[in-house]
Formats: structure tokens, C-alpha cells, sequence
């Protein structure tokens, strides 16, 4: 196993915290919609459903391409996403990083609960079975990438970043 996947499971449940509340804070939004009528259509239920998962993605990525160059669960944690040769993330590396690991995960379950919920299954609904069968494997995929080899998981592979471990005291203190 790799030596940071503990630190990394923490850090990323310590940032999911965060993403919760980023959901939290909308739940007033999706009730004056839902008093509006907006919930009837699925597309409509689906496009603010993307709300937190893009606000989620663009913070994370805006820490990730930032001074610390971590999230708050990477600095609690004393970690830091790099290039693969060291160097800071530009932000556009970032959001794709950040894209991969919490929009599209995040998207892929809305639409499996929004798909349910308007009777996908019941209606054999070919969108809401495709994100069933993909969920499980990208979240499997994203845990045994932290798990296995040296760490680097696939949307690290693909926006060629890299997250390492660094001395506390060489963090900086504020962004």
C-alpha cells in the first residue's frame, strides 16, 4: 500500500466535509425552486443538482493552483499537489484534476438519485443505468489508485500532478 494513502483518505473525507456544506448552503435554493414548480422536470432537477459539485471543483482548484498548493484536508494533513516534476499547479490543471475526481463522481450519483427518483429504473432509462453501472468502478478506480503503486491516481495521471508530502512548517500560512 502506499505510504500517503492514509493521509490522502483523511484529507479528502476532511474536504468532503467541506463539499457537504457547500450542498448544505444550496438546499435554500432548491426549496424556493421547488415552491416554483422547477422540481417537476428532471432536466431542470439535474442541471441545479451540477450547482455544489462546480462550486466543490472550482474551490478545490483554485487552493490546488494556489500558494499551498493544497485543499484545507491536504494542509491539515500536510500534503501538497505538484507537477509530476515538482513545479506548482497552474489552475487549468487543476480544474481538470478537480473535475475528474469531484464533479464527475459527484455528477454520476446525482444522476443515479435524480434518475431514481423519477422512475429510471422502473422505466428502463438508458442515462440513469449507465451512470449505475459507471459509478462504482470510478469511485473503485479512485480508491485503489490512492491504494496501489505509487499513489498517483488516474486524474493525476491525466492532468500530470502528483501529491507528496511535505514538512508542515513549509506550508504557507495563508493563501
Amino acid at each position: 500500500m502506499n505510504p500517503l494513502a492514509g493521509r490522502r483518505g483523511k484529507a479528502y473525507f476532511l474536504d468532503c466535509v467541506g463539499y457537504l456544506g457547500i450542498a448544505a448552503a444550496t438546499v435554500p435554493f432548491g426549496l424556493v425552486a421547488r415552491s416554483a414548480g422547477w422540481g417537476q422536470e428532471q432536466a431542470v432537477v439535474f442541471a441545479m443538482s451540477a450547482v455544489p459539485p462546480i462550486l466543490a471543483t472550482v474551490l478545490a482548484a483554485r487552493r490546488e493552483s494556489g500558494p499551498a498548493g493544497a485543499t484545507w484536508g491536504k494542509r491539515r494533513f500536510a500534503l501538497r499537489v505538484r507537477t509530476a516534476d515538482g513545479g506548482p499547479v497552474p489552475f487549468g490543471r487543476a480544474l481538470l484534476r478537480n473535475t475528474l475526481k469531484i464533479a464527475i463522481p459527484w455528477q454520476l450519483g446525482h444522476a443515479v438519485a435524480i434518475g431514481a427518483a423519477f422512475g429510471g429504473y422502473d422505466d428502463g432509462d438508458p442515462a440513469t443505468i449507465a451512470a449505475t453501472v459507471l459509478t462504482y468502478p470510478v469511485i473503485g478506480v479512485m480508491i485503489a489508485g490512492v491504494l496501489v503503486g505509487q499513489g498517483r491516481t488516474y486524474y493525476d495521471r491525466i492532468a500530470g500532478s502528483t501529491v507528496s508530502a511535505v514538512q508542515p512548517d513549509r506550508l504557507p500560512v495563508s493563501e
